[in-house]
């Protein structure tokens, strides 16, 4: 639990503005995972929200705004899921077993979902992203690695090229989750991945 204390005390305005901006992201987020992209209209959104369309421009600007605050979010939560802070350690293997969990934890939110339908719908027309935020995305996950596989040999470029090979991976799951319910064999499918991804650390190469 963050540390209340520590945290400054917003003033009335400010609340009720975090709370409306909470509540239309959570109304795309519901929409989006309930009927699809498509069923996250600017009229709906409103509606779910419990604002005039207006009001929800006034809080965001536009629907682009609204999504590229869930694809930061999602981000954030990423990043804060998977600090390295107060994990357990142990060995390599354990930490392997501990880093993929997390990371699936997080892959099967209704968060991470929402991404992903934002990311495919707007692959052709997408969310812009400053190259300063994609540089910091990139910084703080190559520092989510070092943290947690300090003892490993491998460059920056070559843990993020493990991370992203397990991204890739569990994404599939995810997909496989969402068009059919249920995964058959997840336990199998997570264990290969720690393997894959325990030798990707250790140097080793995969077959193929």
């Amino acid at each position: 639990m963050p540390d209340v204390s520590a945290t400054p005390r917003l003033g009335k305005q400010a609340q009720k503005t975090l709370v409306a901006r909470e509540k239309i992201i959570n109304a795309v987020i519901s929409l989006i995972n309930d009927g699809g992209f498509g069923a996250a209209s600017s009229s709906r959104i409103a509606r779910k929200a419990g604002f005039t369309w207006g009001a929800v421009q006034h809080h965001f600007g536009s629907k682009e705004d609204i999504l590229a605050a869930i694809l930061d979010q999602s981000h954030q939560r990423f990043t804060e899921l998977m600090s390295a802070e107060g994990f357990a350690g142990g060995s390599l293997k354990k930490r392997v077993d501990d880093f993929v969990d997390r990371m699936w934890q997080h892959y099967q939110s209704d968060l991470y979902v929402a991404t992903l339908e934002i990311l495919l719908a707007m692959r052709k027309n997408p969310v812009q992203s400053s190259d300063t935020q994609l540089q910091q995305q990139s910084s703080s996950h190559a520092h989510t690695m070092q943290e947690w596989f300090s003892d490993s040999s491998l460059s920056d470029d070559e843990l993020l090229e493990a991370l992203i090979y397990t991204h890739t991976f569990l994404t599939g799951l995810m997909i496989e989750q969402v068009f059919e319910g249920e995964i058959q064999n997840e336990e199998a499918h997570l264990n290969r991945i720690k393997r894959s991804m325990l030798l990707m650390l250790r140097g080793k190469r995969l077959l193929g």
